[in-house]
């Protein structure tokens, strides 16, 4: 009997593969006879599911809103299309409404925003729940904002997630460094 060695596995799947091309090439018709190949018919399930925007709770809905216009009046960057935010603002409540969460965004899982000690835009005195350590006035959001603004970094223009640094008052700098990059591009 033959030794085994390292390169033992590859010949056992060379062989296998040998016997694929060669029952492919030479009995294929045979093989569409039996059932052994993949058919080229189309598989339509009709789930009798809503189209996704006509799913989305109003609330959730709301959120992505509010979100994403906080993060562009305040730091000049989105994380949804403004298509999207245009149809999900002008939304009604949803007949058969998603269960669960209906984006991928951590923020909006609230087990997630627990977690993160995230508190959302559209909680009424978001600003009286934050407890910044300062007293200066107009950055008391900025301790809770740096999650949302690290969880979506993706969205953020390489130069100035480059160049940027967390401190007191870093949403003023922030903000104008991305104008200063939207005025260059």
């Amino acid at each position: 009997m033959a030794d085994l060695n390292q390169a033992t596995p590859m010949l056992m799947i060379a062989l296998v593969m040998t016997v694929i091309i060669v029952m492919r090439v030479f009995f294929f018709e045979t093989m569409t006879r039996w059932g052994y190949t993949i058919s080229s018919n189309v598989i339509e399930v009709d789930e009798n599911l809503p189209n996704f925007f006509a799913s989305v709770k109003l609330s959730d809905a709301d959120w992505v809103v509010k979100e994403n216009n906080y993060l562009k009046d305040n730091y000049k960057f989105t994380f949804a299309k403004d298509s999207l935010v245009e149809t999900l603002d002008a939304w009604k409540a949803a007949k058969k409404p998603i269960s669960g969460i209906a984006w991928y965004n951590l923020l909006a899982n609230p087990a997630y925003a627990r977690s993160f000690n995230y508190i959302q835009v559209d909680v009424e005195c978001r600003e009286d729940l934050i407890v910044d350590g300062d007293d200066a006035e107009g950055n008391d959001c900025e301790q809770v904002d740096m999650v949302s603004i690290l969880i979506n970094l993706a969205y953020i223009k390489e130069d100035v997630a480059k160049t940027f640094e967390f401190g007191p008052g870093y949403s003023h700098s922030f903000k104008e460094s991305m104008e200063s990059h939207h005025k260059i591009n």
